[in-house]
């Protein structure tokens, strides 16, 4: 629901070119890393599916200015509708909409809901009930860039003609950051942050009568900001989202619970200590249990950080331990998590590259993670991924730079989900450890099977990195490095585990080495 870092500005467009300028104030959170804490696990391989691919991205716009934060959904006769931003000066923004009968395949000329002429519109989010009618929200700036100004307004289609806007944070100047959702019910709820309080607020419409708003924990010292959302078969809502003091420092991952049969929310629930940074999201497997993608910051050595990708699923009523998803020296950010009909976890990320951005899909197969390079550009991020009808559909920015100046459309792709437990998928990558254990120095064996990066790293369980053994470009072959075990790298009279961590590509595998006296 809220961007939470400032991080995601400066990464999402330059700050200094006015044509692509982001909301000074669209992002509130300022979070740092901290020490990795998560190398607990084995950390599995991934691998390339090999009958499985995403469709050619198709671009959806074709504006010529810039596109972003789009968001989409999905109705009941498979037709996908997308609405996002688009910017025509630092204070002069459009909210978008169009869509496709066809699977995505050809796309509707793009409409400007609103006519608006020279105010701020931003954040759009779209929802469908049972019957089709489509649900609009986005933030308005009645007063041309003022937080003062700021209302939650909301527009409907019932497949003839738009609505007239409404307010719906009627009375709270100043909200913002907000998100729609539908229940089974078709009841409609609409969250916002009010600004000057702080405090995340929502109003539900119900039998066409709107609720009072209502603040789900009002008065506390921590300030909680609901982000992502899913409903369950009882339409009780699972929120995954963040936690800070009062100067908006230290985000922690918060999961709110809110009971439809009772009507009430559970206290808020802090699965994994980690520090956040921009990207998380939750889905609910076909049990209805919540799992959740999210993204962290690490510090791995003195003056080295990295970005993880941490996947977390709900075990009862409390959380299992964070697994690794990906981690890399680069900037991953803008999770998105599905499930699909057989059970296996999706996760779509930004990623770094060496010429700039690509979107990466991993997909979770048993015990595996297998990793899938999608698209990439000068930046690529905002993707909103979605499973619907054994299919999953993603939706994104991308950007590029043309004498000097930014320019971004939005591109759309599809991923077929097989219904098929027995799939056949590629070989993990081969990463051999001997003697294992060992009362002293350790071969590491490797097959390299094209030129590429490899990172061969060591960690203790705690996550903190012992040793790299290698960090460079190298062609095909089989490898064997001698990781020489010295006495700081180990208890004196114990055994003690190491992680053995093979980066190839986008492929990645963990071993476990045991180290005896």
């Amino acid at each position: 629901m809220k961007p939470f870092s400032y991080q995601q500005k400066l990464i999402s467009l330059p700050i200094h070119n006015l044509k692509c300028n982001i909301h000074p104030d669209s992002h509130r959170y300022s979070p740092k890393g901290v020490l990795w804490t998560i190398f607990v696990f084995l950390l599995l391989p991934f691998s390339l599916p090999a009958q499985q691919q995403w469709t050619e991205p198709i671009n959806i716009t074709n504006l010529g200015g810039y596109s972003m934060h789009p968001d989409m959904a999905i109705d009941h006769n498979g037709v996908i509708h997308v609405v996002w931003s688009y910017n025509i000066t630092q204070t002069h923004w459009l909210i978008m909409y169009n869509y496709s009968e066809d699977d995505g395949q050809t796309w509707t000329e793009p409409l400007d809901l609103l006519q608006n002429t020279d105010l701020w519109m931003l954040q759009p989010h779209i929802a469908c009930d049972s019957k089709n009618k489509l649900y609009v929200t986005y933030t308005h700036d009645g007063h041309s860039w003022t937080p003062e100004g700021r209302l939650i307004k909301m527009l409907t289609y019932d497949g003839h003609q738009w609505s007239e806007p409404i307010v719906v944070s009627e009375g709270m100047p100043g909200s913002h950051y907000n998100n729609v959702l539908i229940d089974n019910n078709d009841r409609v709820y609409v969250f916002w942050d009010h600004g000057p309080s702080g405090d995340d607020y929502f109003r539900y419409l119900e039998n066409n009568i709107w609720s009072d708003p209502f603040c789900p924990y009002p008065g506390n010292d921590e300030i909680y900001a609901l982000m992502e959302v899913a409903v369950d078969k009882n339409n009780s809502l699972h929120w995954i989202g963040a936690s800070a003091g009062t100067a908006y420092f230290g985000e922690r991952l918060q999961y709110f619970y809110y009971d439809y049969l009772f009507n009430a929310w559970d206290p808020p629930q802090n699965p994994v200590n980690d520090t956040l940074q921009v990207g998380l999201d939750i889905a609910l497997n076909i049990d209805d249990i919540p799992e959740s993608a999210y993204r962290k910051k690490s510090t791995i050595s003195v003056g080295f950080t990295t970005d993880s990708t941490l996947h977390l699923q709900k075990e009862g009523d409390f959380w299992g331990a964070p697994e690794l998803v990906a981690g890399t020296n680069g900037l991953q950010q803008y999770q998105q998590i599905a499930i699909d009909q057989n059970d296996d976890v999706h996760v779509v990320e930004q990623n770094e590259t060496a010429s700039g951005y690509g979107l990466v899909h991993y997909k979770k197969k048993g015990n595996s993670w297998m990793g899938q390079f999608i698209d990439s550009c000068y930046i690529v991020n905002f993707p909103k991924l979605l499973f619907s009808n054994s299919q999953l559909y993603c939706v994104y920015s991308k950007t590029w730079v043309i004498e000097k100046e930014f320019y971004g459309d939005l591109y759309f792709t599809k991923y077929d989900i097989v219904t098929n437990t027995t799939e056949v998928t590629n070989p993990s990558p081969v990463l051999k450890i001997y003697p294992n254990p060992s009362h002293g120095n350790v071969y590491i064996e490797f097959e390299n099977n094209k030129h590429q990066h490899i990172d061969l790293s060591v960690f203790d369980i705690s996550g903190k990195q012992i040793a790299t053994l290698i960090n460079e470009i190298k062609p095909p072959g089989v490898y064997r490095q001698l990781w020489k075990v010295t006495g700081k790298n180990r208890k004196e009279n114990a055994p003690y585990l190491y992680l053995v961590r093979l980066q190839s590509g986008w492929n990645t595998v963990t071993r476990t080495v045991e180290i005896i006296r």
